[in-house]
């Protein structure tokens, strides 16, 4: 872990990074979610290249059992958490669904009623619009589980086989 914690410090300085989190899971200490946002993709791009080269890197997939780097766009009303306001014990549910839901908003709007709620972003994996993740934020993580839960039982979601990974911040 203390690979991963140096390599993000670097990226996280990088030009066009405004904003950097860590998240542990909830189920496997082995688990991590690395959240940034970028000023560009260029910028992300550059900085991912950069990391690729790195003896840093090297050493930290080295490591690993295993590894997935997957780049997000935003897109709906939010483009950021920048600036959210997280409560002391903040937890994270990424949601990734199998093709794309033609209103996500108003199929994810539950998500806003929730106990907890904090905040949710929409995301399209980049060169790939048909994709669609959430990266929802609750104030505990019980009322994450509450979401991920009330989120299985929605029937116009099941077509779309959400797979929702608890983090903690």
């Amino acid at each position: 872990m203390r690979l991963a914690r140096e390599l993000w410090e670097i990226l996280r300085r990088k030009k066009g990074c405004t904003l950097s989190r860590l998240y542990r899971s909830a189920k496997d200490d082995a688990l991590w979610l690395a959240y940034s946002e970028w000023s560009s993709l260029g910028e992300l791009a550059g900085a991912r290249r950069e990391a690729a080269r790195s003896p840093l890197n090297r050493r930290l997939h080295s490591t690993l059992g295993a590894s997935s780097e997957r780049a997000f766009e935003p897109f709906g009303p939010v483009h950021s958490v920048h600036g959210v306001n997280f409560a002391s014990a903040p937890a994270a549910m990424l949601i990734d669904f199998e093709g794309e839901i033609e209103q996500p908003e108003e199929a994810l709007a539950f998500l806003a009623q929730a106990p907890g709620y904090i905040s949710h972003i929409l995301m399209h994996e980049v060169g790939k619009s048909g994709t669609l993740a959430c990266l929802a934020h609750f104030d505990r993580a019980d009322h994450a589980g509450q979401a991920a839960q009330t989120m299985a039982e929605k029937e116009a979601l099941r077509e779309f086989k959400p797979a929702a990974e608890l983090f903690l911040v």
